[in-house]
């Protein structure tokens, strides 16, 4: 399917209602938390699993195996907007992150041993120098921690904490349960007048409105399949810098070697370039998955999809105001997502009012960090926030 050329659906979407099976039976603006997965996706995958599940190497050979990432590769690097070695496909975001942050921490110098992080980030994005601090080596990071609150800019307070003893600013591009966006590009700005590396989870902004790690200048950039690049379970997407890619993996699987299929034991020559981050046979099936979505919304146009996203947000706010609820940002504030935006209400228990929507009235929303957190994708319409809003009314 074209998008650009096929333009909105009789209902308004702007990716086919049609294609996701979920949309028959409920209103779904949860593509944050568990993204609906396209049926031409499904199918692709189903494919696969037929031909490698019920026929092995009769369909996949060595070689074939080899070059089975290649094409999700050269669809991540556009979308990514960087040079397709720089890409790793991996099981999991947090695979990558731990990756990255194994690789960056024993790399810190004395003299810049700080993490910047932000307190109610992901906690994959932080985790693992949470660990790594608790290892209370003599190359342990010192964790300082950036609070994203409403009345302020998240990007002027990450920046602000950049100092002369950073090494490492770690974040995510939109925070996962207040839809805060920072200006990655700022922060990788300030981060590497001092010398720091910046880290950069993507998750919750690929897929749903551009990235750009040419423009960015950042270090690296990891990103999880299964949400708003709708896509399965079992992969993931790394981009690093030709530096990163450089270094040596903490962890070396033998997918990482420049032939894989070489196996020579006594002797490790890694790949050239991010795949060398790569770890071991994974879920080829969700990998093929991924490249037909990631094909899908390129197709469709991922500027087409922020805009369609900014429509509705609009439009959301201004159907629950009378309930009370409002936007964790006004969704005219430059740090606010227009995909994802998390209401809250005054009186209201976030939690108990997202089981309410769900089990009352078919309405699936997520609970986070006290509010309701919808999620806005390419097949919703103006009905859906109409639901929402008339369900509220209800429920509030």
């Amino acid at each position: 399917m074209n998008g650009r050329g096929a333009g909105r659906d009789p209902e308004g979407a702007l990716v086919p209602r049609r294609l996701y099976a979920a949309l028959e039976e409920c209103t779904y603006l949860n593509q944050a938390s568990l993204g609906l997965v396209p049926r031409p996706t499904i199918e692709a995958m189903t494919r696969f699993l037929v031909d490698v599940g019920q026929y092995g190497n009769v369909r996949l050979s060595d070689d074939a195996e080899a070059r089975v990432l290649d094409g999700l590769r050269q669809g991540a690097a556009t979308l990514f907007d960087t040079p397709p070695r720089s890409i790793a496909v991996l099981a999991g975001a947090s695979e990558g992150l731990g990756q990255v942050a194994a690789a960056l921490a024993s790399g810190l110098r004395s003299d810049a041993p700080e993490v910047v992080l932000v307190t109610t980030d992901f906690p994959s994005v932080t985790y693992p120098w949470i660990a790594a601090s608790d290892r209370n080596l003599a190359t342990s990071p010192v964790l300082r921690w950036v609070v994203d609150d409403p009345g302020s800019d998240l990007t002027d307070g990450l920046v602000a904490a950049v100092n002369e003893r950073t090494g490492v600013v770690c974040v995510s591009a939109v925070q996962y349960s207040t839809g805060t966006r920072i200006d990655v590009a700022a922060v990788a700005r300030a981060a590497h007048t001092v010398g720091a590396r910046v880290v950069v989870d993507v998750t919750q902004l690929a897929g749903a409105a551009p990235v750009s790690m040419r423009e960015w200048g950042v270090d690296a950039l990891v990103c999880s399949g299964y949400k708003w690049l709708s896509a399965h379970g079992g992969v993931a997407l790394a981009a690093l810098s030709p530096e990163m890619t450089e270094l040596v993996p903490p962890v070396v699987g033998w997918m990482g070697a420049e032939d894989p299929f070489d196996f020579t034991a006594t002797d490790l020559t890694l790949a050239s370039g991010a795949r060398r981050f790569e770890l071991s046979t994974m879920s080829y099936a969700s990998a093929v998955g991924l490249q037909h979505s990631i094909d899908l919304l390129s197709s469709t146009g991922i500027p087409a999809l922020a805009d369609h996203s900014r429509l509705l947000a609009h439009e959301l706010v201004d159907l629950v105001s009378p309930s009370g609820w409002y936007p964790f940002r006004p969704v005219g504030d430059p740090a606010a997502s227009h995909h994802l935006v998390s209401l809250r209400h005054p009186r209201a228990s976030g939690r108990d009012v997202q089981a309410t929507l769900a089990r009352d009235h078919s309405v699936f929303t997520s609970s986070r960090g006290g509010g309701i957190r919808v999620s806005l994708h390419g097949y919703n319409t103006s009905a859906d926030l109409h639901a929402l809003a008339t369900a509220l009314t209800r429920v509030t």
